[in-house]
């Protein structure tokens, strides 16, 4: 008797244990799912816009879904038809007209709203951005056109204005090619100094500056990063008043190869700056630094966008 009530015991000891288990791989898998990147492929980009219809339709659908009703009588819940050979659509109700690519980069366009998505699709889709060249190959339209796109799509990816917080890592870098004869480093001509703020596992803020003094720097940092929030940086002295502006400092002396001390680096930021020049030397060759700004906003857009949801919808969510 007590055999068997031993064994029912155990029975249901490991019951519970391989339940357990079974709920904790339930749960792993749904953090890895809603941690990694959502696929969106070719094959689903033509079934979702196959017409310039259905993405007039998208469009229509991400500036006015929200609203109550029609702007012009009122009517609440009122519905919209889109009106034939026009861009645009009309109230039931009152016949009041609605254009969902005004104010948007699409405005007055002669660009088959297709080619639009696509060229959308394509910065999405690649990871070291889309030349000028590239985008005129795949879409079959003049480079002067291919051009103007792509700086519009850019400027749809502008930099999330969201303050950074928690561990923020800083940094500043040079960007550009060297002058023959010329001075090297700091102050080189054809260079521009970037300076770069990065969230622990986290976002990227990256903007142009016209030296790295500490006057310079200062109002970035405070205009973009929560005052309480931690900062890592090198030993570089322009940073040494940051604890007067009420953010914990700490710092790496890289002079004496130190890289990391006591969980305090500026790696992550570094190899952000690794990556983006290689990227954009690599598809671009040169980039003006009339224009320069507009690719960094790119690349930290990507970045920043990287887990969770489509990178297509989160472009065009900025319409």
């Amino acid at each position: 008797m007590l055999y068997k009530l031993l064994k029912s015991l155990m029975n249901d000891t490991q019951k519970s244990n391989s339940q357990q288990k079974s709920d904790n791989k339930k749960e792993l898998n749904t953090s890895k799912k809603s941690n990694s990147v959502q696929k969106f492929t070719i094959t689903d980009f033509i079934k979702r816009y196959p017409t310039d219809d259905a993405c007039l339709d998208e469009l229509f659908k991400l500036k006015y879904s929200n609203a109550d009703g029609c702007t012009s009588c009122g009517v609440a819940g009122a519905k919209f038809y889109r009106v034939r050979k026009r861009k645009c659509y009309e109230c039931g109700e009152c016949g009041h007209q609605v254009y969902p690519l005004a104010g948007t980069v699409m405005e007055k366009t002669n660009t088959k709203l297709s080619l639009w998505f696509f060229a959308i699709y394509l910065f999405a889709s690649s990871k070291n951005g889309v030349s000028a060249k590239e985008l005129q190959r795949q879409l079959g339209v003049t480079y002067k056109t291919a051009w103007r796109m792509g700086h519009l799509i850019r400027i749809m990816m502008g930099s999330n204005e969201m303050p950074l917080k928690g561990i923020v890592q800083i940094d500043e870098t040079l960007f550009g090619g060297r002058a023959r004869g010329g001075k090297r480093g700091w102050g080189a001509a054809k260079k521009s100094c970037l300076f770069g703020m990065m969230e622990k596992d986290g976002r990227v803020k990256v903007t142009i500056v016209p030296n790295r003094h500490n006057s310079t720097l200062m109002p970035i940092i405070t205009d973009n990063i929560n005052v309480g929030s931690m900062i890592h940086s090198d030993e570089y002295k322009g940073y040494g008043k940051l604890e007067s502006y009420g953010y914990g400092h700490k710092s790496v002396i890289h002079s004496k190869f130190q890289w990391a001390k006591d969980g305090v680096t500026t790696n992550s930021i570094e190899g952000y700056w690794s990556n983006l020049k290689k990227s954009i030397f690599g598809t671009h060759t040169y980039v003006s630094p009339e224009y320069l700004q507009n690719y960094l906003n790119e690349f930290d857009f990507r970045h920043n966008n990287r887990k969770g949801r489509i990178m297509f919808d989160a472009i065009l969510s900025r319409i």
